[in-house]
């Protein structure tokens, strides 16, 4: 089950996991975790959030970390095995794949862009839930245009207009976001936007460090040197040259969804929240 995501695994983890990590404890903290809870982490990557959650759940709890990358996967299953997390366990597996539960929480962060069916995995998550189970899920956006991602993309279009890259983000809106939960007969109770400074020395740096992510790796693969060069001399035209510092503050946005008629806990509420019924639901009779 080779995916794109293997050959980038080692060098996104090295370069791009340090940075997304304070998203990663974002979306744990506000999972609300509780000791002995049952957690699934859907593409689950080299597992920031999963050894986040190992810790919040205990020993009396379980993580299944589940990724279609291999390389990924072994990635998380070292991290875990270092930080002695004896209740990790780690399996290759379609992202809808949620065997094993019933689950407390079903986590996937930036990884829905991904799925060529949102819905369809969302609603294999709904069905495996736990009584008062949530959904949480982060995802890149709203767009920015001044996003460094953004302008590479848009200097790729100048040189390559039939060439439309894919983007790692959807739809996050709170209506958009409150519509793909319904159809996954889920309802959503929470939806919010976390930043955090991403910073890299010289412009130059962070181009070269696109290469370690999917889809640039693709991209680049695809195009070649020379084509990415031309991409790279107007990305830094754009930026003040190759030896400009970038510091930006990307936006995410958290959702947390759960089964109509529930009541579920998220850390930003002193109390339950109950999950309001979507139009022709029926309340959760697990």
């Amino acid at each position: 089950m080779a995916t794109p995501w293997d050959r980038a695994a080692r060098g996104y983890f090295e370069e791009w996991v340090p940075r997304f990590t304070p998203y990663h404890l974002d979306l744990i903290q506000e999972a609300k975790l509780e000791p002995g809870h049952r957690v699934l982490i859907a593409c689950a990557g080299p597992g920031s959030e999963v050894l986040a959650a190992a810790r919040a759940v205990g020993e009396t709890g379980r993580v299944r970390a589940t990724d279609r990358s291999a390389e990924l996967l072994n990635i998380c299953c070292q991290q875990a095995d270092a930080a002695g997390l004896e209740n990790v366990y780690c399996e290759q597996a379609d992202a809808a794949d949620a065997s094993g539960g019933p689950w407390d929480v079903v986590f996937c962060a930036f990884g829905l862009w991904g799925l060529d069916d949102r819905v369809g995995a969302l609603k294999s998550w709904a069905r495996a839930l736990a009584p008062a189970g949530k959904v949480v899920v982060m995802t890149w956006g709203p767009t920015e245009d001044d996003d460094p991602f953004e302008r590479v993309s848009q200097c790729l279009q100048h040189f390559e207009p039939d060439f439309v890259p894919p983007s790692p983000r959807i739809l996050s809106q709170r209506d958009a976001m409150a519509q793909m939960f319904e159809e996954a007969e889920l309802s959503m109770v929470r939806h919010t936007v976390f930043r955090h400074t991403l910073t890299f020395k010289r412009a130059e740096e962070f181009f070269n460090a696109m290469r370690e992510t999917t889809p640039w790796c693709d991209i680049w693969d695809r195009l070649g040197d020379a084509s990415m060069s031309r991409v790279a001399a107007r990305f830094y035209g754009l930026v003040g040259g190759p030896d400009a510092p970038l510091s930006w503050d990307p936006p995410a946005t958290l959702a947390i969804a759960g089964l109509p008629g529930d009541e579920i806990e998220v850390a930003s509420r002193r109390t339950s929240v109950h999950v309001p019924l979507s139009k022709g639901s029926t309340p959760n009779l697990k």
